[in-house]
Order: structure tokens, then sequence, then C-alpha cells
């Protein structure tokens, strides 16, 4: 007999009722109550008093404001993870549990994924399993390398694998992305100051103009991705600022720059880095900073997550192929152990809007769906040999 899907529906009644207002009352929460990476003072407090509840040997303050805790004596380690901050964005949803902290926002979901955490622990918390589980509640995810903190703090110490999510607004309610290999590209950061010659904008032959020059090197650096890297390749190199001047008749004597570059192999990053180098050469001072490695997903590990998706919400809904040049710093965790970082779809049915957008909002059904496949995933861990 072939396999019938379950209907979103269907799929929602794995997760109990009281689940559900529970998920939904903790996200909300955690969306009112919104804190920036390092801060989640907050946060982190209710997550480590509701894991000690639950009975979980935890840590406080690991990566400063992160919170790991483990369940289990034998066996081999899960760790599953959930992120915790919020971003300096100022919310425009009119919606009841908007945020009270003006000017942060959880403008990506990560409100939701401490509430499938925690939710999580709840349900693992009551169950047997051949197995040990760490959970992560990391902090700083929005560029602060909060997982590279966790982990030099022990998070990953005897850990044999990781499995994290993330709600992604791209999707509908009822998708799953599951993609092997690279998935989530390398984040890096550079400025630049574009040296030149302040003079008089009436007698702009006196001076060297750095707005002209940094102008070019902005078209430069577009050329890089469209004549140098391989089509067969992907990279990105954006320019997101650009400051120069203080008055109308002064031609200033600096330009300063600065922008991102994304790619999903460290051979590509290599490469725009040492030609963004020799395009600027001495024209001014270029600085690159690695922040995010590329988030390459382990396909064993992505099999025992598909396999758990398709249980809830059949074969035909899981996507192979959700890749993104957007960065995360569950790559950390992933460069370490085997693992599997999929999306789950909550997209709204009113006008989605893009993650870190001042609108960004999630359709809460997503909730549900992620716990179901979460805790799905972590048994089927368990029951698969190493």
């Amino acid at each position: 007999m072939a396999h019938v899907a379950p209907t979103l529906e269907e799929a929602l009644g794995f997760v109990s009722k009281e689940e559900v207002q529970e998920l939904v009352r903790m996200r909300r929460d955690f969306h009112m109550h919104p804190e920036l990476g390092y801060q989640e003072v907050r946060t982190s407090g209710i997550v480590a008093e509701r894991m000690t509840q639950l009975g979980y040997d935890v840590r406080r303050g690991v990566g400063k404001t992160g919170v790991l805790a483990q369940r289990g004596r034998d066996g081999r380690m899960l760790l599953l993870r959930a992120d915790m901050d919020a971003l300096p964005i100022l919310e425009e949803n009119n919606v009841e549990y908007r945020s009270t902290n003006d000017g942060v926002m959880h403008a990506c979901g990560h409100d939701g994924h401490t509430a499938i955490g925690l939710m999580t622990a709840a349900r693992l918390a009551g169950a047997s399993f051949p197995g040990r589980v760490r959970f992560a509640f990391q902090p700083a995810e929005e560029g602060g390398q909060g997982a590279d903190r966790m982990i030099e703090e022990g998070a990953l110490d005897d850990v044999d694998a990781a499995i994290g999510l993330h709600l992604w607004s791209d999707l509908p309610v009822g998708k799953v992305g599951i993609t092997v290999g690279p998935t989530m590209a390398s984040v890096d950061e550079f400025t630049l100051e574009v040296c030149g010659r302040g003079c008089h904008a009436a007698m702009p032959h006196e001076g060297i103009d750095p707005i002209v020059l940094g102008s070019r090197l902005v078209q430069d650096f577009q050329a890089i991705v469209s004549r140098t890297v391989s089509p067969l390749e992907s990279a990105v190199v954006s320019v997101t600022k650009f400051h120069a001047g203080s008055a109308f008749n002064i031609i200033p004597e600096t330009a300063q720059l600065a922008g991102t570059v994304r790619t999903f192999s460290e051979k590509v990053r290599d490469h725009v880095h040492a030609k963004m180098k020799e395009i600027v050469g001495d024209k001014g001072k270029l600085h690159i900073v690695k922040k995010t490695r590329v988030l390459v997903n382990d396909a064993r590990m992505c099999e025992i997550v598909r396999r758990a998706a398709a249980e809830v919400v059949g074969e035909e809904n899981i996507l192979d192929d959700q890749r993104t040049m957007g960065g995360e710093d569950f790559a950390s965790f992933l460069a370490g152990v085997p693992g599997c970082f999929f999306f789950v779809g909550a997209a709204p049915s009113k006008t989605p809007e893009p993650h870190h957008s001042p609108r960004f909002n999630i359709d809460e059904r997503g909730l549900a769906l992620g716990l179901e496949v979460m805790t799905r995933a972590a048994h089927l861990y368990w029951k698969n040999p190493a």
C-alpha cells in the first residue's frame, strides 16, 4: 500500500493540546522580553530553572549566558541546541505579545527555538532511551559566536552527534527542509578605509577623492564573483556601508566602507579574500574578520532527521535543497561532531516577512511540528547503531 502523508491537521495531532498551549505561551513570553546576545539573563534564568525542575544536571553561565543541561549516564551523547538571543530591531507588529523592550526584537524565531527546546526536554525527561542527551541553550547566535564560546567551555565534550533546527519564514507550515552537505554559508565581515587627500570641492585636482576611489572598489568587488568565481560555485560580496565627508564643499581625506563575504567552501572563501586584497592594494586599509564557518550537514544524521520528519509531515513535504547564503554558528558544533541542522516551515499565511524584518512573525503551528520532528529524531538516533 502506498504511503499516505498525514494532513497538516493530522500532523499537528501528534502534539497534545496542553503541549501546544505551553509552546505558544513560552514563545510569546520570550517574544515579549527579548534580550540581545550575551544579555540573555532573564531568558537563561527561566531555562535553567525549568531544566532543573525537569531533573536535568544544569550548568549556568556557559559562554557567559548559556545553559547546558544533561540527562543520562551511559551510551551515546546527543546534543540538541536552541539559540536564545534577539536582534537590535524596533518591532512594528501590532500584536498583544509585542516586544516590551523597545529597540530589541525576536525577529528571527529564536523565541520559538527556545520554547521547542524546553518542551523537547520535558518530553525526554519522562522518556526512556538508551543514551544520553545534552541541551545547549545558546547565547549570541546573531554575530556573537556564542556557539564557539560554549564549545570552549565544554559544550561538545563527550558529545557524539548534534541536531538543531530553525523556524523558517520562507517555508509554509507543514514543510521541512533537510539538506546534506553545505547548507548555510560562511560569514565574514570586512571594513575598508579608503585613503585619499582632502581638498576644497571646487578644486578637486588638488586632492585625491576617496569617494571616487571607493566607488570604483565597490564595483571591482562585484566583479570578483561574476568574473573570478566559477558559475558552479556560490559567493556573495556585499558592501553595506559607505561613509565619507562632513560638508558639501569638502572632498574628504578618507572614506569608510564595510560589508560581508559569504561562500560555501573554504577554497572559494580564501580566493575571494585574496582578490579583495589584490584589488585594494595601496588604495586603502582592508580588514577581514572570519566570523562563522560553512555549516555542513552529515548525510547519516540527515537521514535520521528525514525519517523522523517523514513520519510527521510525509516524504513529499520534505525539501532536499534548502541552502541559504545566510550564516549560522551551529556550524561550529557540526565542525566538531556529525549532525543535522534542519528548517521547519513557519511562514504566516498572510504576507510572510523575511527574517530580521521589524514585521517578522511566525505561524505558531510550526512550533508543534518542530517539537515532534526533534523528539522523533532524537529517539531514532539512539535506536540506530553508531
